[in-house]
């Protein structure tokens, strides 16, 4: 990957004002973890699940993980390796995991804390759709995670088309953003159908890519301490989509 925009402000992003011990609003840091955790706990769903518990035991083995993460002391349970909010977050739940307080869940549920709900039908229908063969939790992890990335990117682009009115440009150009290429016959089809020359059309998917990596480079950044791993983490989530 390329080196980070210039301008990037990523000495703000969510996880490091979780992680540091210079922001003294704990709200600002608590709030700033409840928007990662909402994220991307499907990822986490799914590691749980090919570890080998039931669907309602993953559930509350995430949700009373978030409990414990968000509406406590969740600076307490940030490690050395907190860097990278992936490490993170996978490393502590199996730590959680393996205290056994799944048991205890339920009633933390009830008790009037404030904590985000899980679709678990959802999530399970969406499980059973993962790939088995070769598959283990952690590389299935990386996997979601970097689906959701490319999703959160996808998204952000389509509702900025949406604002500026040019939404039938993107939904015309979307594939190239998966690496389908773009032929001369493509624009001419393009352009006569959105009123644009060929050139225009050509000019419009390049600009397209350029907002679509610096989409993906703000949102990955939101999950790092370090701006500087940003292009490590893009690679490394690009090689789990590859499998």
């Amino acid at each position: 990957m390329n080196s980070i925009p210039h301008g990037s402000g990523f000495n703000t992003t969510r996880w490091h004002l979780v992680t540091s011990s210079q922001n003294e609003d704990s709200q600002v840091r608590r709030d700033s973890l409840s928007e990662l955790c909402k994220t991307y706990w499907y990822p986490l769903f799914a590691y749980l699940r090919r570890k080998g518990n039931s669907a309602e035991k993953a559930s509350d083995i995430v949700q009373g993980f978030f409990v414990e993460l968000i509406d406590k002391d969740f600076l307490a349970a940030v490690s050395p390796e907190r860097g990278r909010f992936r490490w993170f977050l996978m490393s502590a739940v199996t730590r959680f995991a393996s205290k056994e307080f799944a048991k205890e869940t339920a009633q933390k549920r009830g008790g009037g804390l404030n904590v985000f709900s899980l679709d678990v039908d959802s999530a399970e229908e969406r499980y059973q759709r993962e790939p088995v063969d070769g598959w283990t939790a952690e590389k299935l992890f990386d996997r979601r995670w970097a689906l959701e990335v490319l999703s959160q990117a996808l998204t952000r682009l389509r509702a900025e088309h949406e604002l500026k009115g040019k939404i039938e440009l993107y939904d015309s150009l979307q594939t190239t953003l998966a690496g389908q290429p773009l032929t001369g016959e493509d624009c001419e089809r393009i352009g006569l159908r959105l009123e644009m020359s060929p050139v225009a059309v050509k000019v419009a998917a390049h600009r397209l890519k350029e907002k679509y990596r610096a989409a993906l480079v703000d949102i990955v950044a939101q999950t790092l301490d370090d701006p500087a791993s940003v292009d490590s983490e893009l690679d490394t989530l690009l090689q789990a989509l590859a499998g």
